[in-house]
């Protein structure tokens, strides 16, 4: 005759050091996703008090290029978009139909 034991799984136990670890792990992961969002809302919040600037809304068609000529026709209109672009804090050069940006006055 056979007999079917059963056999039962070890439950799961974190030591103080495994508890150590995936709290650590935890609060790592969270501030990843935390700090970026913090250093540029602060940055932004710094740009707006310390520049003048006006806000403005991109048309159809409309690019960084045409829109810093058009600001400041007499300067480097790369330059201006790197004004544009820190005022904003916009990572690419890419805009889009109706985006509200600030700019250099």
């Amino acid at each position: 005759m056979t007999t079917l034991a059963q056999v039962s799984t070890p439950t799961l136990r974190l030591t103080k050091r495994g508890r150590f670890v995936v709290i650590l792990a935890t609060l790592i992961a969270v501030s990843a996703f935390v700090a970026p969002s913090l250093t540029s809302s602060a940055k932004a919040s710094l740009d707006q008090a310390g520049n003048k600037s006006q806000l403005i809304v991109v048309s159809p068609g409309e690019t960084l290029w045409t829109i810093a000529s058009r600001v400041n026709p007499e300067a480097d209109p790369r330059a201006v978009i790197e004004e544009i672009k820190n005022l904003n804090v916009l990572e690419g050069t890419s805009v889009y139909a109706g985006q509200v940006l600030r700019i250099p006055s």
